[in-house]
């Protein structure tokens, strides 16, 4: 499949979503470069559940700018597809945290109510380089049979490669794209095609990820992009990566700001982040194939908390154990259980 061309139709026809969580200065941050980037398209912010000023900022600084922003409530019928033209932002208030899944599934709702053919999901802590949004979408164009498209995702203010997607193997195994490379190495690959994407940001058809359910809402925060992307396989599904499109992104902010008041915030993100793999490995390869899988895999695990000094030597048996019995019994990880880990409490 040729790469698109260098100047991309517009991606009029894509919504893009973008959660808020006490982050305005990084939204505002990202509308603008949406903005700039000339690409017409309908944004739905979901603020969830904010306990600063966020919606008044971001309606405010809407406003300075002269773009039109409809505000209304979760899941209240959107303005008529189109009325606005142009760059136009839906600013839904969800009124309380729903977690990531659950608030890109309220954006994507909206999507589908403004008769958008495409969505992009897109973290608010990203910068998107001018014509990234209208070669995902004419990528995605040119190929029915392309569930998604991926832009190269650098880290923020580097040359380095955060993210061009990767491998993933049903066993739960992943193996990242180009990964800490530099930037122009990426550039020269052109197009990857990949079994595994993130969340970060992608972009795909309205009609097909609302069929699928869109995101798992199983988990609160974290493990919906390596769920889908077991589901995409099962279905014999793929994703294409374009480096000719860049992202930036301020890597690891939302959860960053989650995990600020753990008294130990890195050990309480590994511990949530394990606690989604292993559950979800446990409900997908059932019980039995589960306790072989973390037979072999947690060994891994332990030698990794170990030399990144996450977890003391002393202490990684009695964080295995509490691992083990959580994931043997639950089935999900509500906003509650993962406010508990990150405070310590699991």
């Amino acid at each position: 499949m040729p790469p698109p061309p260098d100047h991309p139709p517009p991606a009029s026809g894509c919504a893009v979503v973008v959660l808020n969580w006490n982050g305005a200065d990084d939204t505002l941050a990202c509308l603008r470069s949406l903005r700039e980037a000339g690409d017409p398209c309908h944004v739905v912010v979901v603020d969830n559940g904010s306990s600063d000023d966020s919606v008044a900022r971001i309606a405010a600084a809407l406003a300075a700018w002269g773009v039109p922003c409809h505000r209304g409530r979760r899941d209240a019928a959107p303005a008529a597809p189109g009325r606005d033209g142009g760059f136009a932002v839906w600013l839904l208030e969800a009124g309380e945290n729903l977690g990531f899944a659950a608030g890109c599934n309220a954006g994507l709702r909206v999507a589908q109510a403004l008769g958008s053919p495409f969505v992009a999901f897109l973290n608010n802590d990203t910068v998107v380089e001018p014509g990234a949004l209208g070669r995902l979408v004419a990528r995605l164009v040119a190929e029915p049979g392309c569930f998604a498209t991926l832009p190269m995702i650098t880290v923020h203010g580097s040359d380095r490669i955060w993210n061009c997607g990767g491998r993933i193997w049903r066993i739960g195994l992943r193996r990242y794209h180009l990964a800490g490379r530099p930037r122009g190495e990426g550039e020269r690959r052109g197009e990857i095609r990949c079994s595994f994407f993130t969340g970060c940001c992608f972009v795909t058809r309205t009609v097909a990820f609302v069929a699928r359910g869109g995101f798992s809402e199983r988990f609160f925060f974290g493990e919906e992009d390596f769920e889908l992307a077991l589901w995409l396989k099962a279905q014999g599904g793929h994703a294409v990566c374009l480096t000719s499109a860049v992202v930036q992104h301020k890597v690891s902010a939302s959860i960053g700001l989650a995990a600020a008041a753990a008294a130990e915030p890195r050990r309480a993100r590994v511990a949530v982040h394990y606690l989604n793999r292993f559950i979800h490995m446990r409900l997908r390869l059932g019980r039995a194939w589960w306790r072989l899988w973390c037979a072999a895999y947690l060994p891994y695990v332990a030698l990794l908390l170990w030399r990144s000094g996450t977890v003391a030597a002393p202490a990684l048996p009695g964080f295995v154990r509490v691992l083990l019995a959580r994931a043997g019994t639950m089935d999900r990880v509500t906003r509650s259980d993962f406010e508990a880990v990150m405070a310590g409490r699991w």
